[in-house]
């Protein structure tokens, strides 16, 4: 455990001395257009508004699912499938490594979707992304011991590939919610990933002695949300299943997705 400290350790000195926020120098709040940083009010007037309200859970169910399966993966293929602890690891290493592309992907396929179809089309973007995780989720509680890990380790791979794509679909959207308070609405919804991760371990983990129970209790959650999708709408961007009123030009939508 001290390697990864030490590397934590001068990561943040040589960020903290060598770098700059952003490319214009030291972060200021008046880039945004504000002479302070936001006050307590500016969080209530965003909570407000029923789609931030949503996006914060529907990022609870794909990041918290993520932080999640970080704690849980490990230990289920060591002491349900009865794998070597140092094997385990490996395999449960699968699921992060998605991380190496498919958050970005995510992105992509959102910006992608933008320039075809605005934002009915990152919309739907983020519902596919949503609903592959959570029916992934649901069969990878379905594979039991008697399958064997050789059938767990696929589904689980497929369903990381939907959880980081549906994170990187969210930021897709954030910009566009709120855009005057866009640093309020992206720290609200970045903090629903930590969140989710609370509600989960308490609901579905905690106190459930079956894991495969687990597992499906945490994707019909992740279902639920992603139910939501098809009530965010903007008169002037649109919902799932109409346009909105601005005539929009894709050039205008630039890559947002983080």
């Amino acid at each position: 455990m001290l390697f990864p400290g030490i590397c934590y350790l001068a990561l943040v000195t040589w960020i903290f001395f060598f770098t700059q926020d952003t490319t214009q120098g030291s972060f200021d709040v008046t880039m945004l257009g504000k002479k302070k940083t936001a006050p307590l009010q500016d969080y209530a007037r965003c909570l407000k508004d029923y789609r931030v309200v949503l996006m914060i859970f529907q990022y609870s169910a794909c990041f918290g699912c993520e932080l999640v399966m970080n704690n849980t993966l490990a230990t289920h293929f060591a002491d349900y499938f009865g794998v070597d602890i140092v094997a385990a690891g490996a395999l449960a290493l699968c699921f992060g490594g998605m991380n190496l592309f498919a958050r970005s992907l995510g992105g992509l396929l959102s910006d992608w979707a933008n320039q075809r179809w605005h934002m009915q089309g990152r919309l739907w973007a983020h519902f596919i992304s949503l609903f592959g995780q959570g029916v992934f989720l649901f069969l990878f509680g379905c594979v039991n011991s008697d399958m064997g890990w050789q059938t767990a380790l696929p589904i689980l791979v497929i369903f990381s590939v939907f959880v980081n794509m549906a994170e990187g679909t969210s930021y897709g959207i954030v910009p566009y919610m709120i855009p005057s308070d866009l640093a309020v609405v992206s720290a609200m919804v970045g903090a629903g990933g930590t969140l989710g991760a609370v509600i989960a371990t308490w609901g579905f983990y905690k106190y459930v002695e079956s894991t495969l129970l687990s597992f499906k209790l945490h994707a019909a959650y992740v279902l639920f949300w992603a139910m939501t999708c098809f009530f965010m709408r903007w008169d002037h961007l649109g919902s799932m299943f109409g346009q909105g009123t601005d005539d929009v030009d894709p050039k205008k939508h630039a890559s947002t997705a983080i």
